[in-house]
């Protein structure tokens, strides 16, 4: 008995000799080498801000403390960082990248031309989920979304492509909305400035986008919003109902489900050849990042709220989203404004 109790010991012993010598070496790794953290969109947006702090305080979570720095590389809604840094980037864990809203949908919902795998793409985390509105101006004559079903409101959009033009499209088509949506429009701001003019009533986008760009009108109570998408109410917004609980079938919920959950719109990810033990050193020093009481004193003052998910979690829900089946998904495009 006591030969087989010193053998085990004796695997046990070699087993954490070698998970350590694996953390040992990917730590070594960084000794010489920076973290390019890639964005493929404006660099003073949502996005472009987020990775900047990112940059700014992750490395002293990785071992010897290499410098992050910031790459943009934009086109094709991020679509183009997001081909390159699966495609041809370094996968030897120099390299990770923040992406934009959309990683999956986009795959799924035929939108661009991504040249990746959503299920293979290594999830390191994610800061929160994104929650998307529509949000009106408060003199517009509508305070509920069910008095846009009766009532027109003119909304912003970038393109037929784009959420802000799928969403109200997709509650067109589905609730009888009466959403008149005006596409054209070359980002965010823009149509902001449209709504502060009077040219729109309002558009379908990111709640973060007006706590940060217009936090007078959020504080004024200039605007009202008559609708959310995300799998859980933000904390910001108690009362304003979620677009799932409009749905009047199943279908109806399943679409709804599935444009208003994004608990992998801002997430941290490396591509799937990065060795996997590297992979795992990123996704724990991004993590600590988001606990680190500094890290999050600044971007409390951007009015950004951490909301940590863990790599495993955003895994899962890909994994189960791409599984969705192709008729499923093209009645969603139908109903998006994608294909007749």
């Amino acid at each position: 008995m006591k030969k087989t109790l010193i053998g085990i010991s004796a695997v046990a012993a070699f087993t954490m000799a070698g998970g350590a010598a694996m953390a040992q070496s990917a730590g070594d790794f960084y000794k010489e080498k920076k973290l390019t953290i890639y964005i493929g969109v404006s660099p003073g947006g949502i996005y472009g801000t987020f990775a900047h702090m990112l940059s700014k305080h992750i490395s002293k979570h990785i071992p010897n403390n290499p410098s992050a720095v910031i790459t943009v590389l934009r086109g094709a809604g991020g679509t183009k960082a997001l081909n390159y840094v699966y495609n041809v980037a370094a996968q030897d864990g120099s390299v990770a990248i923040t992406p934009n809203a959309g990683v999956t949908k986009r795959v799924l919902l035929k939108i661009g031309k991504p040249k990746y795998d959503p299920a293979k793409w290594q999830w390191l985390g994610g800061w929160g989920e994104a929650t998307n509105t529509v949000t009106i101006r408060k003199d517009a004559g509508v305070s509920s979304l069910k008095e846009a079903m009766q009532k027109e409101v003119v909304l912003g959009a970038i393109g037929r492509s784009s959420n802000t033009y799928m969403i109200p499209a997709l509650m067109n088509n589905t609730i009888d909305t009466k959403f008149k949506i005006i596409t054209g429009y070359r980002g965010g701001s823009p149509i902001r400035k449209a709504i502060e003019t009077g040219e729109l009533h309002g558009w379908s986008g990111q709640w973060l986008g007006w706590k940060l760009r217009k936090a007078d009108w959020v504080r004024d109570g200039k605007i009202v919003n008559l609708v959310q998408m995300a799998s859980k109410k933000d904390p910001d917004l108690p009362n304003v109902p979620l677009l799932s609980e409009f749905a009047t079938n199943e279908e109806q919920r399943w679409m709804f489900e599935f444009v208003q959950t994004g608990i992998g719109d801002k997430a941290f990810i490396a591509a799937p050849g990065v060795p996997k033990e590297r992979a795992a050193l990123l996704s724990k020093a991004y993590m600590a990042t988001l606990a680190d009481k500094t890290f999050l004193a600044e971007m409390t003052k951007r009015s950004y709220t951490i909301d940590p998910i863990e790599g495993s979690v955003i895994t899962a829900w890909v994994k189960k989203l791409m599984t969705t089946p192709k008729d499923r998904v093209d009645n969603l495009r139908r109903a998006m404004g994608l294909i007749k």
